[in-house]
């Protein structure tokens, strides 16, 4: 070896990460939606493209030598991009990030927006994952959700995307919706099932303040809401999904590996507006303002609005926190027991952990009612609370 070769240091070993991408476009912002969405502003969408691209670049300039295990793009609705640009967003993520072997690239679309086109520009530039929302299989919950779509206009949006070559299609479900009974719930899922998706994700109605429903008076059911839960798990486990977060269900090896690792609090970069994500020990937040995303890439100042380092007890407890989301529960360090240990005992006997050798995992009471637990978590407690 010579002398020169022997000062040169090796290129650091590629590390897997994933990737976020929003999109903030939609046609309509739906009655429930407090996301980063903005209908009647899709002249901004080149202006948007252009923004994301420069960030996606400063991303992987500040964050070399990382592959995608994941790559996630949301909204918002992405499939209001055309065809040529969702290609050119894929194409650029995995140029600059390249993709590690058997990657996930999940798209997310409105059946309204799912064209045949855009779906086969999709699968052919590289997305193997799709997830669609639907809601409900009932034209008139629907309605009321301010959705565009119907039942029959999903079903067909499904088919196209088998038919473009998607072999793995998830399904985005809402429950405690207005008006909505246990035995239209069920008939949601029979007709959803019988279209044979490898995923389902059910969500509980959450109202929140800035949403056309708070506005209109509309509260969420808790005790149906429960009731509905738990005949959705009975049903889809009857089905053969497992059930392995609180609101996923996935067929075996079919779980969503972009979420996971945000469960499992590994590294996730993300760009766009409202982009949140965790690398280095830092958890950032772009700014939820479209205008103010815009305007903060251009100029070069960035669009990082929030920027925190967690403490040990901050860090420590997010993790168990976001672990008891997973049916695979957590195994907690002795520094973990140490903080936590008292708020992981009180739960196990109240029924909402349940012990497997020196791991907790999550009971379906436990998921349940799991937001009276998990603020415990959000600060170290002791023996006496």
């Amino acid at each position: 070896m010579t002398a020169s070769a022997a000062g040169r240091s090796a290129p650091s070993a590629p590390r897997d990460t994933g990737l976020y991408l929003h999109i903030p476009f939609c046609d309509v912002k739906c009655r429930f939606c407090d996301f980063a969405a903005y209908p009647g502003r899709k002249n901004d969408i080149p202006r948007y493209r252009a923004a994301l691209e420069r960030e996606m670049r400063d991303r992987a300039r500040e964050f070399p030598s990382r592959r995608l295990a994941t790559l996630y793009v949301g909204g918002g609705t992405p499939t209001v991009y055309a065809a040529e640009d969702l290609t050119a967003l894929a194409k650029l993520a995995s140029s600059l990030f390249p993709p590690a072997p058997g990657w996930e690239a999940t798209l997310e679309a409105n059946p309204e927006g799912a064209t045949p086109e855009k779906l086969a520009a999709a699968r052919a530039a590289g997305f193997n994952r799709l997830s669609l929302g639907l809601q409900s299989a009932d034209d008139g919950l629907l309605k009321t959700l301010g959705r565009l779509h119907t039942f029959d206009g999903f079903k067909k949006a499904f088919r196209d995307a088998r038919a473009a070559g998607f072999a793995n299609v998830s399904v985005d479900l809402m429950f405690g919706l207005p008006g909505q009974t246990a035995a239209g719930w069920r008939d949601t899922l029979d007709r959803v099932l019988d279209l044979g998706p490898e995923h389902l994700s059910a969500y509980a109605l959450t109202v929140e303040d800035a949403t056309y429903f708070k506005k209109s008076g509309v509260a969420a059911d808790a005790d149906l809401q429960a009731d509905l839960y738990d005949l959705a798990a009975d049903r889809l486990a009857a089905a053969g999904f497992v059930h392995y977060e609180i609101s996923n269900f996935a067929r075996p090896g079919r779980e969503s590996r972009h979420n996971l690792r945000y469960w499992r609090n590994e590294e996730c970069l993300g760009a766009g507006v409202s982009a949140a994500w965790y690398a280095d020990g830092l958890r950032r937040k772009n700014h939820e303002s479209l205008t103010d995303y815009l305007a903060a890439v251009e100029s070069g100042v960035g669009p990082v609005l929030e920027e925190t380092k967690l403490g040990e007890a901050e860090r420590l407890g997010e993790e168990l926190m976001l672990g008891l989301r997973l049916r695979e529960g957590v195994r907690p360090s002795a520094v973990a027991r140490a903080l936590f240990g008292p708020v992981l005992e009180r739960f196990t006997g109240l029924g909402f952990l349940k012990r497997q050798g020196d791991a907790f995992l999550p009971t379906r009471r436990g998921w349940i009612l799991s937001n009276q637990m998990f603020e415990h978590f959000l600060s170290p407690v002791d023996g006496s609370t």
